[in-house]
């Protein structure tokens, strides 16, 4: 007779607050849609989301635009100096009033039916709508949404009460500008863009531990020592760094004066988002994954250098990037995407080194106690 798998009880959770005893989250986290719709709820509109570089706002007028879940929303740069966010919805159909990056020339129209607002989102010109009986401009103004600055960068919170991003993240800001101590001067030099077949958790598992790096990029530790090779958690961020070899199969760079080695590094800023430096490099990049589905994530890495131009060195590591470290990286995120969807799988175990080495994924723990409590699945 023929022996028919059973599948493991769907409800059953062996979650724990200790990495060395923990299983991880359960496969159906990472492909049903009521729980993406929980996470739009409890994550998504509640935390802090990069939208730019502190240098692409620095004039009246500058504007960019983002998408979060579907919420379309611009910050721009006020005539008084000041950033401010919208949603990017035209009070009168809803139309979108901005698309990508650029500078309003006066004040912000609809391409629709040309509504025009000011930069403080209060409505200036209704077209044709003098004798609308009972029209008043003061009742469409556009609604607000949180900005704030930090480390340089520009970022939104669809929460009008949220804590700040530096009452979030105690001592991420240290760490990034120790990274990049002249990231504020910084100007976008590229963007490399991957539409990827997976959860936007399961490419945040993958960024989060080396323990795959030995198997899937050979080019990388031959670039970094992983000897040396370290990840840490702290409140609401991680981080990982390691020593570089200036010789190797990923791309060579020349050696710092007084150093022999330059260092890999990436801080983890929950929910989506990773600075990081590539040794041979004096700028940082940003590594953003968002959700377009329950199955789809858009991820963006950003080079932002000196002057917005690329040396050949901060050229070949981003062509590394481009070419070879990420692609690898997607492959296997889609590969485990539909190993999620298995019949055969339900949780796996962490692999923890209690001497927290570049093999232990107690980043990855971290990063599914931070999910699993904003769902309000764990306590804590």
């Amino acid at each position: 007779m023929d022996q028919i798998y059973k599948l493991p009880d769907p409800t059953q959770d062996r979650f724990d607050g200790d990495p060395e005893l923990s299983y991880t989250m359960p496969a159906r986290m990472y492909w049903d849609p009521d729980v993406l719709e929980d996470e739009r709820r409890a994550i998504f509109d509640k935390h802090w989301l990069i939208v730019a570089h502190r240098s692409e706002l620095a004039e009246p007028g500058a504007y960019v635009t983002a998408e979060i879940l579907g919420q379309r929303i611009f910050v721009i740069h006020g005539r008084d100096g000041e950033l401010r966010a919208f949603y990017n919805v035209c009070q009168h159909r809803g139309h979108a009033l901005l698309t990508g990056k650029g500078r309003a020339k006066n004040v912000i129209t609809c391409p629709y039916h040309a509504w025009a607002y000011d930069y403080d989102g209060a409505l200036k010109v209704a077209r044709l709508c003098e004798d609308v009986k009972g029209f008043d401009k003061a009742d469409f103004t556009l609604p607000a949404v949180r900005v704030q600055e930090f480390a340089g960068f520009v970022f939104v919170n669809l929460d009008p009460q949220a804590k700040t991003i530096e009452t979030l993240q105690p001592g991420l800001e240290e760490t990034v500008r120790g990274f990049c101590p002249d990231i504020d001067a910084l100007k976008p030099a590229r963007e490399i863009v991957f539409d990827i077949k997976g959860n936007w958790k399961n490419v945040g598992d993958n960024l989060l531990e080396c323990y795959h790096c030995a198997t899937g990029h050979k080019a990388f530790v031959d670039l970094v020592d992983m000897s040396t090779y370290t990840v840490e958690t702290h409140e609401n961020w991680s981080v990982q760094y390691g020593n570089c070899r200036p010789s190797n199969s990923a791309y060579d760079f020349a050696e710092a004066d007084g150093q022999s080695c330059e260092p890999f590094s990436t801080a983890f800023m929950f929910p989506t988002l990773a600075f990081v430096t590539f040794p041979g490099t004096e700028g940082i990049a940003t590594f953003s994954f968002l959700p377009s589905g329950p199955e789809v994530s858009h991820q963006v890495l950003t080079y932002y250098s000196k002057d917005g131009r690329e040396t050949d060195t901060e050229k070949a590591s981003m062509d590394y990037f481009n070419d070879v470290l990420g692609p690898e990286d997607v492959g296997l995120v889609e590969s485990v995407q539909q190993g999620l969807r298995s019949y055969g799988y339900h949780q796996g175990r962490f692999v923890i080194d209690s001497n927290r080495t570049h093999t232990s994924e107690h980043a990855v723990h971290h990063f599914h106690s931070l999910v699993l409590k904003a769902l309000g699945r764990w306590d804590g």
